[in-house]
């Protein structure tokens, strides 16, 4: 985690841990922010002021992880209130509140909740509506206006604090690319183990081995975005524009690795079963494919900053050229095209190159090029 472990020798275990952990951080400043809703609705006066409790909760609606995030839900959170409200007075003004203005209040809060342009703040609106009609009583004016004036203030409260304070997830987005890194070497090493056995898996041995990819990369994809989200209007982006950028490349490269390996566990575990009358690989191949793949994996948990060690990877490309060698030898002494063989080859070289230095990329050109087999 770079930008993190940049700060190492400077930072204690409590400021490595906050960095780690962005909720805490969150939790203080909604804390904070209500807080001080809470101060400020003393000094409003009547009729807003007989609800002051409305202000922290403002102020907690909008503390969210980004201050672009804290801004939208505040705009969002008081439009949805201020619709409720709208839809709760004018019913109000044809009758008293019973079972069929309650129905119609809350049908029609509904029907307007569905309104995308509220986000997640859209089931403020029946929740509004019902209020207002409901406890606003004698005074419904009054009560909107302590109701979505003191919401509100405390938005724009927390919103401020955040502001103050404006978080870059920069650890937590990173952990979470390690977490995709290491889900998908592990694939590779459960791949590289099928194929080291006695005999080939069968389908049943082979979904044991498959990993759960989709899952791991939604939540990276996810992480890598709030923190993009967060350089929004983040005064501290600027300080950390190369590390924000680095992330997002390591996480477009990543996916397309996901990609790549995902493509590899099916054709391996497609067509190197027990029960295939012809299989992909043969007892020839098993073995140096499975050592590509674990030299494979050892290069991408090796990884530090983009690239991966540059010894590790040199590796990987020996392991690489031996199957390449390997499947020539095979190729030549049977009359079989190993069409399949040479996929799982071009699938092992494309993800290696996809976690590969750049100038070791460019030395290794030239010995793929010349032992690469013909098809």
């Amino acid at each position: 985690m770079e930008a993190v472990d940049r700060l190492r020798p400077r930072a204690g275990p409590l400021q490595r841990a906050w960095a780690r952990h962005p909720r805490l951080g969150l939790a203080v400043k909604a804390a904070v922010a209500a807080a001080l809703a809470w101060t400020v609705a003393q000094a409003v006066p009547d009729p807003a002021g007989e609800y002051p409790y409305y202000a922290p909760l403002g102020a907690m609606l909008a503390t969210t992880t980004t201050l672009a995030g804290s801004a939208r839900e505040a705009a969002q959170t008081v439009a949805a209130i201020v619709a409720g409200a709208g839809i709760a007075l004018a019913v109000d003004a044809l009758a008293p509140p019973n079972v069929v203005t309650i129905a119609l209040v809350v049908g029609a809060g509904v029907l307007l909740a569905g309104w995308q342009r509220l986000g997640s703040a859209r089931s403020w609106v029946p929740t509004a509506a019902l209020f207002v009609l409901i406890i606003g009583g004698q005074d419904p004016v009054g009560y909107v206006l302590g109701y979505a004036g003191l919401t509100a203030l405390g938005a724009v409260v927390g919103v401020a604090v955040t502001a103050a304070f404006p978080p870059l997830p920069l650890a937590s987005s990173q952990a979470q690319l390690a977490r995709l890194r290491d889900t998908l070497a592990a694939q590779l090493d459960d791949l590289a183990d099928g194929l080291r056995q006695e005999r080939p898996p069968t389908e049943e041995e082979w979904q044991e081995r498959i990993h759960r990819i989709d899952p791991v990369l939604a939540q990276m994809r996810s992480a890598v975005q709030e923190t993009a989200e967060a350089r929004r209007g983040n005064r501290r982006a600027r300080r950390y524009r190369q590390d924000v950028d680095r992330q997002y490349a390591q996480a477009r490269a990543l996916e397309h690795l996901a990609l790549l390996i995902e493509d590899l566990t099916q054709v391996i575990s497609e067509t190197e079963t027990a029960a295939a009358a012809r299989v992909a690989l043969g007892p020839g191949l098993r073995p140096p494919a499975a050592t590509a793949l674990a030299a494979l994996a050892g290069a991408l948990r090796s990884v530090e900053g983009a690239t991966a060690d540059p010894d590790v990877t040199r590796r990987a490309y020996d392991a690489l050229h031996s199957l390449a060698g390997a499947l020539r030898t095979t190729r030549a002494r049977s009359a079989d095209d190993l069409f399949v063989a040479s996929s799982i080859l071009v699938g092992i070289r494309r993800a290696l190159a996809a976690v590969v230095p750049q100038e070791l990329a460019e030395e290794e050109q030239p010995a793929e090029q010349a032992q690469r087999p013909t098809a």
